[in-house]
């Protein structure tokens, strides 16, 4: 993907915009990862996810302390994370390890 893709196209449509990443936003973060931050470290995540095949999925599940993403791979937890500015490599990381096992 180029900086002249949307990136948006790998996982929802122009029309939807970045209605598909709402889910996945954790707003009691905004104060410290605005909007766009997490937008950006969410994209890449989904490009991965893309380019990885249907067997991987990121679910994610709202708790007291705000959103946790498990990363599924044929419906097996591969890891659990939060929301932090290394979310996209540690998500990155744990395809990429994945993958080699």
């Amino acid at each position: 993907m180029t900086e002249d893709d949307n990136p948006i196209d790998a996982f929802g449509s122009a029309e939807e915009g970045v209605e598909p990443l709402k889910p996945y936003m954790d707003p009691t973060l905004f104060d410290t990862i605005d909007k766009q931050a997490q937008i950006d470290l969410l994209t890449p995540v989904f490009d991965a996810i893309t380019l990885a095949g249907v067997d991987y999925d990121l679910k994610a599940q709202d708790s007291a302390t705000g959103k946790r993403y498990t990363l599924l791979k044929d419906e097996e937890v591969i890891d659990v994370f939060v929301m932090d500015m290394n979310l996209t490599d540690n998500i990155l990381d744990a395809i990429e390890q994945n993958k080699e096992d």
